[in-house]
């Protein structure tokens, strides 16, 4: 196979580059200055208009930038006099809310379906299972036993009951020390567990389910990464035959 000159000259050093957009130069450039340190968390940046002048980008530009580092938490705004943006410390919760909210979108739109999400979360949970019985720390154990010892109590309301549910497996998830696998869970577990438990709570046995959660904390506790794994399948089966049961899967 040879190369014609009209390839060559288009793979050549003089080939062309993609331009930045202003709104991600301004954005890029916010995001390197924080990573570089020259921009702390607490620090107030410019006004919109000073930005715009040194960038040399509209305000608008300036404005749409500022507005999707607020939707990933990295920045605030502050309204009203002696407001403005101003730097956040990083924190992945917000990046996992918007990407729960998505993904909700996604779903109303059947863009994606709840068998899916089920099985993103099967395979995020069972990995994340695996680490924390290699990564856990002893603060860890110590969440999820008091987040499993307060779901035992027969006088919990209902509500109270099924938000317990979602940060053990938060914790679960947290435990294995990952922040790149926890992000899509939790936004997995913003929409599955809320939505398909109150569907399924009429079929729910509390004693039932604190067990098996009780067996994915003894195989992180024991160092048993197959044990942690095993446990949590057997934990999504039988969440699984319920979600078939009332039809949302």
């Amino acid at each position: 196979m040879t190369v014609s000159d009209g390839d060559r000259a288009a793979t050549g050093p003089f080939s062309p580059t993609p331009v930045m957009r202003p709104v991600d130069q301004v954005r890029l450039s916010i995001v390197q200055a924080i990573a570089a340190g020259q921009l702390r968390p607490g620090d107030r940046l410019p006004a919109e208009a000073e930005q715009a002048r040194g960038f040399q980008v509209s305000r608008a530009a300036v404005r749409e930038a500022l507005r999707s580092l607020v939707d990933i938490g990295l920045v605030r705004t502050v309204p009203g006099r002696g407001g403005g943006s101003f730097v956040n410390r990083a924190d992945a919760d917000p990046v996992a809310r918007n990407l729960g909210e998505a993904m909700d979108v996604l779903l109303h739109l059947d863009a994606i379906n709840v068998a899916e999400l089920l099985e993103a979360r099967r395979a995020l949970e069972r990995t994340c299972a695996q680490l924390a019985a290699h990564r856990h720390s002893a603060a860890h154990v110590t969440a999820m036993e008091r987040i499993l010892a307060a779901a035992r109590d027969p006088a919990l309301a209902t509500e109270r009951w099924l938000a317990l549910d979602v940060r053990f497996h938060r914790e679960v998830a947290a435990s294995a020390e990952n922040r790149v696998l926890t992000v899509p869970l939790f936004a997995l577990h913003a929409i599955v567990q809320p939505r398909l438990n109150v569907a399924i709570e009429p079929l729910l046995d509390r004693a039932e389910i604190n067990a098996e959660h009780e067996a994915i904390l003894s195989g992180i506790r024991d160092v048993d990464a197959g044990a942690a794994a095993a446990a949590v399948d057997r934990h999504l089966d039988h969440l699984e035959h319920l979600y078939r049961r009332v039809d949302v899967l």
